[in-house]
């Protein structure tokens, strides 16, 4: 009679102990399954495509939240916005600024020895993603049948968009709202020094019909004929054009960039899996499919650049530019531009 106690009590042993198991394992797959918070500063359509082959390939859900530069530089510094995993795209004087103020977790992909050294951070807390210059664009259609216009040269530098003729038919991007507008702000300010690039990205806004909140609004507008000239960057333009729209593109001389950047911020709680969504968003499948649908060029060498991008020459580009000068002075800069921007209206 003992034994068979024994083996009873020996049985209900095994049976708390499969099933502590089987809770211990259970809630590690519930804590696997809550969804990374990804904030995308980029097309949203694009990031969908991408973090839905992430889910496919892993299994793990996301949440998506589409941010201009701005409104995530305010966000996350000003509103201390909390929850955030990872941050993808958006230029990288977003992500310095955000490493200046101690946001950023310190990570360097396996991938990263293959990136070249200026597209990505020297402290390992952001590698870039994609690269991408400014460029003028112009709607032939609109252009080539005004009267006033259709006779001119397309416009290939700043002050040649300042012709009267093009008075309100120029978009130009907020700088405040836009890491586009600011990475025009900021490039002028580098190359030309404060006064001259306030001076003339005041005239541009003079010029303007209307100041856009994203460049890519202004890239959309362009493409619809409700501006005639925009500046955005090369790739919203291009994306356009692929789809049919006529967009003539050009590089201006010292023209300011972008490093579409990835980073994980400090407060996450997935570490495991921010880490792995990086490294999945540079993978070559990752960078090839996001060069051929947002047409911006990938920070991967051995990536065959496709045929729109290669058409372009991008000697124009101000190779000096500083995503780290940019971010530092970011402040600083914008309330300048906001005053004289009061200035204005108060005339």
């Amino acid at each position: 009679m003992a034994i068979w106690k024994k083996i009873i009590l020996i049985g209900i042993g095994f049976v708390m102990l499969f099933s502590l198991i089987a809770i211990i394992v259970s809630s590690k797959m519930q804590r696997n399954n809550t969804p990374i918070k990804v904030l995308v500063i980029f097309q949203e359509d694009e990031a969908r495509i991408l973090l839905e082959k992430f889910k496919q390939k892993t299994g793990q859900s996301y949440e998506l939240i589409r941010m201009s530069s701005g409104e995530a530089n305010y966000h996350l510094l000003t509103n201390n916005l909390s929850q955030v995993d990872v941050i993808i795209g958006g230029p990288a004087d977003l992500h310095e600024q955000l490493k200046q103020y101690n946001k950023l977790l310190k990570y360097s992909p396996k991938k990263s020895d293959m990136i070249p050294d200026i597209y990505k951070d020297p402290d390992k807390f952001w590698t870039g993603m994609y690269m991408g210059p400014l460029s003028i664009g112009v709607n032939t259609e609109a252009w080539n049948n005004d009267p006033q216009l259709k006779y001119l040269p397309y416009p290939s530098t700043y002050e040649e968009l300042l012709i009267p003729e093009l008075k309100g038919r120029i978009d130009l991007p907020n700088p405040e709202t836009s890491g586009t507008g600011y990475t025009l702000l900021a490039s002028l300010e580098q190359e030309r020094g404060e006064e001259e690039a306030l001076i003339l990205m005041n005239k541009l806004m003079e010029q303007s019909s209307t100041t856009t909140f994203s460049g890519i609004t202004s890239a959309q507008r362009l493409a619809m004929g409700e501006a005639t000239a925009a500046i955005s960057f090369l790739g919203d333009q291009l994306r356009y054009t692929n789809s049919g729209y006529s967009i003539h593109s050009s590089i201006p001389p010292q023209a300011g960039w972008e490093i579409g950047a990835v980073s994980i911020l400090r407060q996450t709680s997935n570490k495991k899996i921010a880490k792995q969504l990086i490294e999945f968003v540079l993978d070559t499948e990752a960078q090839t499919y996001y060069m051929n649908t947002a047409f911006s060029y990938p920070v991967e060498p051995n990536i065959e650049v496709n045929s729109l991008l290669s058409a372009l020459n991008l000697d124009n580009m101000l190779e000096s530019y500083s995503f780290s000068e940019a971010a530092q002075k970011r402040n600083i800069l914008l309330e300048k531009w906001i005053q004289l921007q009061k200035g204005n209206n108060k005339k």
